[in-house]
Protein backbone atom coordinates (compact mmCIF):
# COMPACT_ATOMS: atom_id res chain seq x y z
CA UNK A 1 0.00 0.00 0.00
CA UNK A 2 1.39 3.39 -0.95
CA UNK A 3 -1.03 5.34 1.27
CA UNK A 4 -2.20 4.46 4.80
CA UNK A 5 -5.70 3.01 4.59
CA UNK A 6 -7.84 2.00 7.53
CA UNK A 7 -11.49 1.42 8.34
CA UNK A 8 -14.34 -0.99 7.71
CA UNK A 9 -14.16 -0.75 3.91
CA UNK A 10 -10.58 -1.96 3.97
CA UNK A 11 -11.51 -4.65 6.50
CA UNK A 12 -14.18 -5.88 4.10
CA UNK A 13 -11.74 -5.87 1.18
CA UNK A 14 -9.24 -7.89 3.21
CA UNK A 15 -11.92 -10.36 4.26
CA UNK A 16 -13.27 -10.65 0.73
CA UNK A 17 -9.86 -11.25 -0.83
CA UNK A 18 -8.81 -13.85 1.75
CA UNK A 19 -12.09 -15.75 1.33
CA UNK A 20 -11.71 -15.57 -2.44
CA UNK A 21 -8.11 -16.81 -2.41
CA UNK A 22 -8.81 -19.62 0.06
CA UNK A 23 -11.93 -20.76 -1.77
CA UNK A 24 -10.05 -20.84 -5.06
CA UNK A 25 -7.59 -23.35 -3.64
CA UNK A 26 -10.26 -26.00 -3.56
CA UNK A 27 -10.38 -26.07 -7.34
CA UNK A 28 -6.78 -27.31 -7.28
CA UNK A 29 -6.78 -31.09 -7.87
CA UNK A 30 -6.40 -32.99 -4.61
CA UNK A 31 -6.90 -30.01 -2.32
CA UNK A 32 -10.60 -30.62 -1.65
CA UNK A 33 -10.05 -34.24 -0.77
CA UNK A 34 -7.13 -33.61 1.60
CA UNK A 35 -8.16 -30.36 3.31
CA UNK A 36 -11.88 -29.66 2.96
CA UNK A 37 -13.27 -32.45 5.12
CA UNK A 38 -10.92 -31.64 8.02
CA UNK A 39 -11.02 -27.87 7.44
CA UNK A 40 -7.25 -27.64 7.36
CA UNK A 41 -5.38 -24.90 5.53
CA UNK A 42 -4.10 -25.76 2.05
CA UNK A 43 -0.48 -24.80 1.37
CA UNK A 44 0.19 -21.25 0.22
CA UNK A 45 0.56 -19.04 -1.62
CA UNK A 46 -3.11 -18.48 -2.45
CA UNK A 47 -3.61 -16.39 -5.61
CA UNK A 48 -6.79 -14.35 -5.71
CA UNK A 49 -9.24 -14.31 -8.62
CA UNK A 50 -11.41 -11.90 -10.58
CA UNK A 51 -13.56 -11.45 -7.44
CA UNK A 52 -10.71 -9.64 -5.70
CA UNK A 53 -9.46 -7.82 -8.79
CA UNK A 54 -12.87 -6.22 -9.33
CA UNK A 55 -13.40 -5.57 -5.60
CA UNK A 56 -10.08 -3.70 -5.55
CA UNK A 57 -11.38 -1.49 -8.38
CA UNK A 58 -14.59 -0.78 -6.44
CA UNK A 59 -12.63 0.05 -3.30
CA UNK A 60 -10.20 2.28 -5.23
CA UNK A 61 -12.97 4.08 -7.12
CA UNK A 62 -14.86 4.90 -3.93
CA UNK A 63 -11.67 5.89 -2.12
CA UNK A 64 -10.71 8.36 -4.85
CA UNK A 65 -14.07 10.17 -4.99
CA UNK A 66 -16.02 9.20 -1.90
CA UNK A 67 -18.71 8.17 -4.38
CA UNK A 68 -19.17 5.85 -7.35
CA UNK A 69 -18.54 7.28 -10.80
CA UNK A 70 -19.74 4.60 -13.19
CA UNK A 71 -17.60 5.81 -16.10
CA UNK A 72 -14.44 5.58 -14.00
CA UNK A 73 -15.41 2.21 -12.55
CA UNK A 74 -16.34 0.67 -15.91
CA UNK A 75 -13.01 1.57 -17.44
CA UNK A 76 -11.11 0.57 -14.31
CA UNK A 77 -12.63 -2.89 -14.66
CA UNK A 78 -11.67 -3.01 -18.34
CA UNK A 79 -8.14 -1.70 -18.05
CA UNK A 80 -7.23 -3.81 -15.02
CA UNK A 81 -8.81 -6.92 -16.49
CA UNK A 82 -6.41 -9.86 -16.22
CA UNK A 83 -7.63 -12.72 -18.42
CA UNK A 84 -5.90 -15.27 -16.19
CA UNK A 85 -7.86 -14.37 -13.03
CA UNK A 86 -10.79 -16.63 -13.82
CA UNK A 87 -13.30 -14.32 -15.51
CA UNK A 88 -16.14 -15.97 -17.37
CA UNK A 89 -16.12 -15.96 -21.20
CA UNK A 90 -18.79 -13.25 -21.49
CA UNK A 91 -16.97 -10.97 -19.04
CA UNK A 92 -13.65 -11.53 -20.81
CA UNK A 93 -15.12 -10.54 -24.15
CA UNK A 94 -17.03 -7.53 -22.83
CA UNK A 95 -14.08 -6.09 -20.89
CA UNK A 96 -11.75 -6.58 -23.83
CA UNK A 97 -14.15 -4.76 -26.16
CA UNK A 98 -14.56 -1.89 -23.68
CA UNK A 99 -10.81 -1.62 -23.42
CA UNK A 100 -10.65 -1.38 -27.19
CA UNK A 101 -13.16 1.47 -27.27
CA UNK A 102 -16.52 -0.37 -27.32
CA UNK A 103 -19.70 1.16 -25.94
CA UNK A 104 -19.76 -0.15 -22.38
CA UNK A 105 -23.47 0.37 -21.73
CA UNK A 106 -24.49 -1.30 -24.96
CA UNK A 107 -22.16 -4.24 -24.42
CA UNK A 108 -23.47 -4.87 -20.89
CA UNK A 109 -27.10 -4.62 -22.00
CA UNK A 110 -26.60 -7.02 -24.92
CA UNK A 111 -25.27 -9.89 -22.82
CA UNK A 112 -27.23 -13.15 -22.84
CA UNK A 113 -29.54 -12.24 -25.72
CA UNK A 114 -30.34 -8.83 -24.35
CA UNK A 115 -31.49 -9.82 -20.88
CA UNK A 116 -28.20 -8.78 -19.29
CA UNK A 117 -26.09 -10.89 -16.98
CA UNK A 118 -27.81 -12.25 -13.87
CA UNK A 119 -24.55 -13.70 -12.57
CA UNK A 120 -22.94 -13.23 -9.15
CA UNK A 121 -20.14 -10.98 -10.43
CA UNK A 122 -21.73 -7.76 -9.16
CA UNK A 123 -22.37 -9.24 -5.72
CA UNK A 124 -18.90 -10.70 -5.30
CA UNK A 125 -17.11 -7.32 -5.45
CA UNK A 126 -19.34 -4.93 -3.50
CA UNK A 127 -18.82 -5.63 0.23
CA UNK A 128 -16.12 -2.93 0.65
CA UNK A 129 -18.54 -0.33 -0.70
CA UNK A 130 -21.29 -1.46 1.66
CA UNK A 131 -18.97 -1.27 4.67
CA UNK A 132 -18.41 2.42 3.93
CA UNK A 133 -22.14 3.14 4.45
CA UNK A 134 -22.62 1.82 7.98
CA UNK A 135 -24.08 5.11 9.19
CA UNK A 136 -27.00 4.71 6.77
CA UNK A 137 -27.32 1.28 5.14
CA UNK A 138 -30.23 2.49 3.00
CA UNK A 139 -27.92 5.01 1.38
CA UNK A 140 -25.81 2.26 -0.21
CA UNK A 141 -28.69 0.85 -2.26
CA UNK A 142 -28.21 3.23 -5.20
CA UNK A 143 -24.40 3.17 -5.36
CA UNK A 144 -24.43 -0.61 -5.05
CA UNK A 145 -26.82 -0.77 -8.00
CA UNK A 146 -24.55 1.62 -9.89
CA UNK A 147 -21.55 -0.68 -9.41
CA UNK A 148 -23.63 -3.59 -10.68
CA UNK A 149 -25.15 -2.26 -13.90
CA UNK A 150 -21.84 -1.41 -15.52
CA UNK A 151 -21.46 -5.16 -16.15
CA UNK A 152 -24.66 -6.84 -14.90
CA UNK A 153 -27.93 -5.23 -15.98
CA UNK A 154 -30.34 -8.03 -15.03
CA UNK A 155 -32.44 -7.12 -11.95
CA UNK A 156 -31.41 -10.29 -10.13
CA UNK A 157 -27.73 -9.39 -10.40
CA UNK A 158 -28.43 -5.85 -9.27
CA UNK A 159 -30.49 -7.10 -6.32
CA UNK A 160 -27.68 -9.46 -5.33
CA UNK A 161 -25.22 -6.58 -5.22
CA UNK A 162 -27.64 -4.49 -3.17
CA UNK A 163 -28.16 -7.32 -0.66
CA UNK A 164 -24.43 -7.87 -0.13
CA UNK A 165 -23.68 -4.15 0.20
CA UNK A 166 -26.49 -3.67 2.71
CA UNK A 167 -25.28 -6.74 4.62
CA UNK A 168 -21.78 -5.28 4.87
CA UNK A 169 -23.17 -1.99 6.14
CA UNK A 170 -25.23 -3.74 8.81
CA UNK A 171 -22.25 -5.93 9.71
CA UNK A 172 -20.28 -2.81 10.61
CA UNK A 173 -23.19 -1.47 12.65
CA UNK A 174 -23.27 -4.77 14.54
CA UNK A 175 -19.91 -3.84 16.05
CA UNK A 176 -21.82 -1.56 18.40
CA UNK A 177 -25.45 -2.71 18.10
CA UNK A 178 -26.95 -5.99 19.30
CA UNK A 179 -28.00 -8.23 16.44
CA UNK A 180 -29.16 -11.81 15.98
CA UNK A 181 -28.84 -13.85 12.78
CA UNK A 182 -32.58 -13.36 12.24
CA UNK A 183 -32.62 -9.59 12.75
CA UNK A 184 -29.50 -9.26 10.59
CA UNK A 185 -30.96 -11.07 7.58
CA UNK A 186 -34.35 -9.45 8.07
CA UNK A 187 -32.73 -6.01 7.92
CA UNK A 188 -30.92 -6.95 4.71
CA UNK A 189 -34.10 -8.32 3.15
CA UNK A 190 -35.98 -5.14 4.06
CA UNK A 191 -33.69 -3.10 1.79
CA UNK A 192 -33.43 -5.67 -1.00
CA UNK A 193 -35.92 -5.12 -3.84
CA UNK A 194 -38.71 -7.66 -4.18
CA UNK A 195 -37.72 -10.47 -6.46
CA UNK A 196 -35.87 -13.77 -6.57
CA UNK A 197 -32.93 -12.65 -4.41
CA UNK A 198 -35.30 -11.26 -1.79
CA UNK A 199 -37.20 -14.55 -1.83
CA UNK A 200 -33.92 -16.40 -1.32
CA UNK A 201 -33.13 -14.26 1.72
CA UNK A 202 -36.55 -15.08 3.14
CA UNK A 203 -35.75 -18.78 2.69
CA UNK A 204 -32.38 -18.23 4.35
CA UNK A 205 -34.08 -16.73 7.40
CA UNK A 206 -36.22 -19.85 7.66
CA UNK A 207 -33.09 -22.03 7.59
CA UNK A 208 -31.10 -20.26 10.30
CA UNK A 209 -31.76 -23.08 12.77
CA UNK A 210 -30.39 -25.68 10.35
CA UNK A 211 -26.99 -26.83 11.69
CA UNK A 212 -25.71 -28.44 8.48
CA UNK A 213 -24.47 -26.00 5.78
CA UNK A 214 -24.82 -28.71 3.13
CA UNK A 215 -28.53 -29.00 3.86
CA UNK A 216 -28.94 -25.22 3.68
CA UNK A 217 -27.03 -25.09 0.42
CA UNK A 218 -29.30 -27.71 -1.13
CA UNK A 219 -32.17 -25.27 -0.67
CA UNK A 220 -30.41 -21.93 -1.21
CA UNK A 221 -27.75 -22.92 -3.76
CA UNK A 222 -23.97 -22.90 -3.59
CA UNK A 223 -23.12 -20.73 -6.58
CA UNK A 224 -22.72 -23.68 -8.94
CA UNK A 225 -25.00 -21.92 -11.43
CA UNK A 226 -22.96 -18.69 -10.88
CA UNK A 227 -26.16 -16.67 -10.60
CA UNK A 228 -26.86 -14.07 -7.93
CA UNK A 229 -29.95 -16.03 -6.81
CA UNK A 230 -27.91 -19.22 -6.48
CA UNK A 231 -25.10 -17.49 -4.53
CA UNK A 232 -26.12 -14.52 -2.39
CA UNK A 233 -28.74 -16.07 -0.08
CA UNK A 234 -26.43 -18.89 0.96
CA UNK A 235 -23.38 -16.60 1.38
CA UNK A 236 -25.39 -14.29 3.64
CA UNK A 237 -26.79 -17.30 5.54
CA UNK A 238 -23.18 -18.25 6.32
CA UNK A 239 -22.36 -14.69 7.34
CA UNK A 240 -25.42 -14.20 9.54
CA UNK A 241 -24.84 -17.42 11.48
CA UNK A 242 -21.11 -16.71 12.01
CA UNK A 243 -20.90 -12.94 12.11
CA UNK A 244 -18.30 -12.92 14.89
CA UNK A 245 -16.33 -15.92 13.61
CA UNK A 246 -14.58 -15.34 10.29
CA UNK A 247 -12.97 -18.78 10.15
CA UNK A 248 -16.24 -20.65 10.70
CA UNK A 249 -18.14 -18.44 8.25
CA UNK A 250 -15.67 -18.98 5.41
CA UNK A 251 -15.40 -22.72 5.99
CA UNK A 252 -19.21 -22.95 5.89
CA UNK A 253 -19.15 -20.99 2.63
CA UNK A 254 -16.70 -23.43 1.06
CA UNK A 255 -18.18 -26.65 2.48
CA UNK A 256 -20.93 -27.36 -0.12
CA UNK A 257 -18.62 -26.92 -3.13
CA UNK A 258 -19.97 -24.95 -6.07
CA UNK A 259 -18.54 -21.50 -6.75
CA UNK A 260 -16.39 -21.69 -3.63
CA UNK A 261 -14.19 -18.65 -4.22
CA UNK A 262 -17.14 -16.34 -4.85
CA UNK A 263 -19.33 -17.61 -2.01
CA UNK A 264 -16.35 -17.33 0.35
CA UNK A 265 -15.50 -13.86 -0.99
CA UNK A 266 -19.01 -12.56 -0.29
CA UNK A 267 -19.18 -14.22 3.12
CA UNK A 268 -15.66 -13.15 4.06
CA UNK A 269 -16.21 -9.54 3.02
CA UNK A 270 -19.38 -9.20 5.08
CA UNK A 271 -18.00 -10.95 8.18
CA UNK A 272 -14.71 -9.01 8.15
CA UNK A 273 -16.75 -5.81 7.98
CA UNK A 274 -17.92 -6.85 11.45
CA UNK A 275 -14.82 -8.47 12.98
CA UNK A 276 -12.27 -6.20 11.37
CA UNK A 277 -9.19 -7.56 9.65
CA UNK A 278 -7.91 -8.71 13.04
CA UNK A 279 -10.69 -11.30 13.06
CA UNK A 280 -9.15 -13.09 10.06
CA UNK A 281 -6.83 -15.95 11.11
CA UNK A 282 -3.32 -14.50 10.85
CA UNK A 283 -2.01 -17.29 8.66
CA UNK A 284 -4.63 -16.66 5.99
CA UNK A 285 -3.68 -13.12 4.86
CA UNK A 286 -0.06 -14.26 5.01
CA UNK A 287 -0.85 -17.07 2.56
CA UNK A 288 -2.98 -14.86 0.29
CA UNK A 289 -1.26 -13.18 -2.64
CA UNK A 290 -0.61 -9.49 -1.78
CA UNK A 291 -3.18 -7.01 -3.02
CA UNK A 292 -2.08 -4.70 -5.86
CA UNK A 293 -0.69 -1.25 -5.06
CA UNK A 294 -3.14 0.42 -7.44
CA UNK A 295 -6.00 -0.60 -5.12
CA UNK A 296 -4.90 2.04 -2.60
CA UNK A 297 -5.03 5.50 -4.20
CA UNK A 298 -4.94 8.78 -2.33
CA UNK A 299 -8.31 9.26 -0.58
CA UNK A 300 -10.13 12.17 -2.20
CA UNK A 301 -7.58 12.26 -5.01
CA UNK A 302 -10.30 12.73 -7.63
CA UNK A 303 -12.83 15.48 -7.09
CA UNK A 304 -15.90 16.37 -9.06
CA UNK A 305 -17.98 19.54 -9.12
CA UNK A 306 -21.75 19.78 -9.39
CA UNK A 307 -21.79 22.97 -11.48
CA UNK A 308 -22.76 22.30 -15.07
CA UNK A 309 -23.05 24.56 -18.08
CA UNK A 310 -26.20 26.63 -17.75
CA UNK A 311 -26.64 27.18 -21.48
CA UNK A 312 -24.46 24.68 -23.36
CA UNK A 313 -23.65 25.36 -27.00
CA UNK A 314 -21.80 22.91 -29.29
CA UNK A 315 -18.11 23.64 -29.75
CA UNK A 316 -15.62 22.06 -32.18
CA UNK A 317 -14.23 18.89 -30.66
CA UNK A 318 -10.50 19.16 -29.84
CA UNK A 319 -8.33 16.89 -31.94
CA UNK A 320 -6.41 15.26 -29.14
CA UNK A 321 -5.86 11.80 -27.64
CA UNK A 322 -4.73 11.61 -24.05
CA UNK A 323 -2.58 8.79 -22.74
CA UNK A 324 -3.63 6.94 -19.60
CA UNK A 325 -1.13 9.00 -17.63
CA UNK A 326 -2.50 12.28 -18.97
CA UNK A 327 -6.07 11.17 -18.28
CA UNK A 328 -5.16 10.33 -14.70
CA UNK A 329 -3.64 13.79 -14.27
CA UNK A 330 -6.81 15.38 -15.66
CA UNK A 331 -9.00 13.32 -13.32
CA UNK A 332 -6.98 14.28 -10.25
CA UNK A 333 -6.28 17.89 -11.18
CA UNK A 334 -6.63 20.12 -8.11
CA UNK A 335 -7.44 23.84 -8.20
CA UNK A 336 -4.82 26.45 -7.45
CA UNK A 337 -4.70 30.20 -7.67
CA UNK A 338 -4.37 31.55 -11.19
CA UNK A 339 -5.02 28.34 -13.12
CA UNK A 340 -7.90 26.38 -14.55
CA UNK A 341 -9.90 24.03 -12.40
CA UNK A 342 -10.56 20.77 -14.25
CA UNK A 343 -12.91 18.13 -12.87
CA UNK A 344 -14.41 14.93 -14.22
CA UNK A 345 -17.73 13.26 -13.58
CA UNK A 346 -19.24 10.31 -15.48
CA UNK A 347 -16.89 10.75 -18.41
CA UNK A 348 -17.42 14.51 -18.74
CA UNK A 349 -14.44 16.84 -18.31
CA UNK A 350 -15.56 20.22 -16.98
CA UNK A 351 -13.20 23.16 -17.36
CA UNK A 352 -13.79 26.01 -14.94
CA UNK A 353 -12.06 29.36 -14.87
CA UNK A 354 -10.38 30.37 -11.59
CA UNK A 355 -13.58 31.80 -10.12
CA UNK A 356 -15.22 28.41 -10.47
CA UNK A 357 -17.64 29.08 -13.33
CA UNK A 358 -17.78 26.25 -15.90
CA UNK A 359 -16.67 27.34 -19.35
CA UNK A 360 -16.40 24.08 -21.31
CA UNK A 361 -17.61 20.52 -21.01
CA UNK A 362 -16.00 17.73 -23.01
CA UNK A 363 -17.34 14.17 -23.13
CA UNK A 364 -14.60 11.54 -23.32
CA UNK A 365 -14.56 8.02 -24.74
CA UNK A 366 -12.00 5.25 -24.47
CA UNK A 367 -10.08 4.52 -27.66
CA UNK A 368 -7.12 2.35 -28.50
CA UNK A 369 -4.12 3.96 -26.89
CA UNK A 370 -5.94 6.35 -24.58
CA UNK A 371 -8.88 8.72 -24.34
CA UNK A 372 -10.44 11.02 -26.95
CA UNK A 373 -12.97 13.87 -26.63
CA UNK A 374 -16.11 13.04 -28.63
CA UNK A 375 -18.32 16.05 -27.90
CA UNK A 376 -17.60 19.56 -26.66
CA UNK A 377 -19.87 22.31 -25.39
CA UNK A 378 -19.20 25.91 -24.41
CA UNK A 379 -21.11 28.03 -21.92
CA UNK A 380 -23.26 30.50 -23.85
CA UNK A 381 -25.03 32.13 -20.90
CA UNK A 382 -23.88 35.79 -20.92
CA UNK A 383 -23.24 36.15 -17.20
CA UNK A 384 -21.68 32.77 -16.52
CA UNK A 385 -18.03 33.70 -17.05
CA UNK A 386 -17.37 37.36 -16.20
CA UNK A 387 -13.73 37.15 -17.21
CA UNK A 388 -14.81 36.47 -20.78
CA UNK A 389 -17.68 38.88 -21.53
CA UNK A 390 -16.98 38.89 -25.29
CA UNK A 391 -16.11 35.22 -25.59
CA UNK A 392 -12.72 36.05 -27.13
CA UNK A 393 -10.87 33.15 -25.46
CA UNK A 394 -13.46 30.45 -25.98
CA UNK A 395 -11.63 29.11 -29.04
CA UNK A 396 -8.63 28.20 -26.89
CA UNK A 397 -10.08 24.91 -25.61
CA UNK A 398 -7.44 22.87 -27.43
CA UNK A 399 -4.69 24.88 -25.74
CA UNK A 400 -6.27 24.69 -22.31
CA UNK A 401 -6.87 20.93 -22.45
CA UNK A 402 -3.36 20.28 -23.70
CA UNK A 403 -1.99 22.38 -20.87
CA UNK A 404 -4.03 20.78 -18.10
CA UNK A 405 -3.09 17.34 -19.37
CA UNK A 406 0.53 18.36 -18.90
CA UNK A 407 -0.29 20.15 -15.61
CA UNK A 408 1.12 23.38 -16.95
CA UNK A 409 -0.02 26.70 -15.53
CA UNK A 410 -2.65 28.37 -17.67
CA UNK A 411 -3.88 31.85 -16.85
CA UNK A 412 -6.73 33.60 -18.62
Amino acid sequence: MTTPHTGPALDALQGLSVGDALGAQFFVPGTARTHLADRTDPPGPWPWTDDTEMACSVYAAHTERGAIDTFDLTHAFARRHDFDRGYGPAANRMLRLIREGGDAKRLAAELFDGQGSYGNGAAMRVAPLGAAYAEDPAAVVRPAADTAVVTHTHPQAVDGAIAVAVAAAYAVRARTEAVTPHTFLAAVAALTPRGAVHDGLTEAIGLLAEPDPLVAAEVLGNGSRTSAVDTVPYALWCAARNLADYRAAVWDAIAPGGDMDTVAAITGGVVAAHTGADGIPAAWPAAREPLPDWAFPEPGGVRGREERLRLPRPHPVPDVVWTDGQWQRIRSDAPSRGRWWVSTREGVVSVHHPRGHPVWEVTVASVRGGWRPVTAFVEAYPGAYPLFPDGRNLADLDVVLAAVAARDRVTP
